[in-house]
């Protein structure tokens, strides 16, 4: 396998992610569906503008004429925004762990997936991994009560690997897709914000002015990692992007561990063990194939 663009840009979306929680935290008091139409408002914003400087603003009128490619990316865009809002839900109620357990979750959820809907080649040795992942959720959630079953992980991570796989399958540059998918939820969001008593411009008068301005950058905060994540989600396999993604959910816990001082209970401690030994299994299990297959090809060369 050779490092190309597609690695690198995989690399850089996922390290900016796993801190994202440091930068949603500083608005911790606010309510996460008011920060959720800021995120996907100034998101529609930035990316509208970068389409219009690069003259591509005629793209959204052709992914609206391509039946399929509009469904694609109109279900693409309930699952990326219902990711959005969950997240920030998670960090501004102190869930940020569960929230990386989610994402850890997500590389064997994109691997099963894989394997189920792209056909891609699960080997006998690597499914341990993907049940001994199951069980660490299974044994959390009948250790916890209802009220404190990892719900968030498993909305994170089942909405995200989903999205990676529909952009994956839709033949959409990665800008024109997100600016098609912002472009559809910003419907529902202001007609929301038209039956609330709060309003786009609330925040405006009760933040202080730095951190509104701080939350002006949301939308290039947001855009960033997923136009770099949908350009290498093109060209990765599932498993390979997978493995890169291990970088988000490390970072947040330590986000959520050492720098929000989370309490990592017993039962989550648990599982996380569980779900890192599946994630070793699975990774040692990559390395040896691939340094099998590598020796294969070179004494047939």
């Amino acid at each position: 396998m050779n490092f190309n663009s597609a690695h690198l840009s995989a690399i850089v979306a996922f390290s900016l992610w796993g801190i994202f929680p440091l930068y949603w935290k500083i608005f911790s008091g606010e309510g996460a569906w008011d920060l959720f139409g800021q995120r996907l408002i100034w998101s529609f914003f930035t990316l509208l503008f970068i389409l219009f400087y690069k003259k591509k603003l005629n793209t959204l009128k052709d992914i609206w004429k391509n039946q399929r490619t509009r469904y694609m990316l109109m279900l693409s865009a309930l699952l990326i925004s219902s990711n959005w809002l969950i997240y920030i839900y998670a960090v501004n109620n102190g869930r940020v762990l569960e929230a990386s357990m989610g994402y850890f979750l997500n590389t064997l959820i994109n691997v099963f997936m894989g394997w189920l809907i792209l056909k891609e080649q699960i080997r006998s040795t690597q499914w341990p991994a993907i049940v001994i992942a199951i069980i660490a959720i299974i044994l959390m959630g009948l250790q916890t009560d209802l009220a404190h079953f990892p719900w968030v992980a498993l909305s994170l991570s089942l909405s995200f690997a989903m999205y990676g796989l529909i952009r994956k399958v839709t033949h959409v540059g990665s800008l024109e897709g997100l600016t098609f998918e912002t472009c559809f939820i910003m419907g529902p969001i202001l007609i929301y914000w038209y039956f609330q008593t709060t309003s786009p411009m609330t925040l405006y008068f009760t933040l202080p002015t730095w951190k509104f301005f701080l939350l002006t950058l949301s939308g290039l905060i947001t855009c960033i990692p997923l136009i770099l994540f949908a350009y290498s989600a093109r060209r990765l396999r599932l498993q390979t992007l997978g493995f890169i993604q291990y970088l988000s959910p490390s970072l947040k816990f330590i986000c959520g561990w050492l720098v929000l001082n989370e309490t990592l209970s017993a039962e989550k401690l648990q599982s996380f063990m569980l779900i890192w030994f599946a994630l070793l299994w699975y990774t040692v299990e990559s390395l040896y194939f691939t340094q099998k297959n590598r020796k294969i090809l070179a004494a047939i060369e």
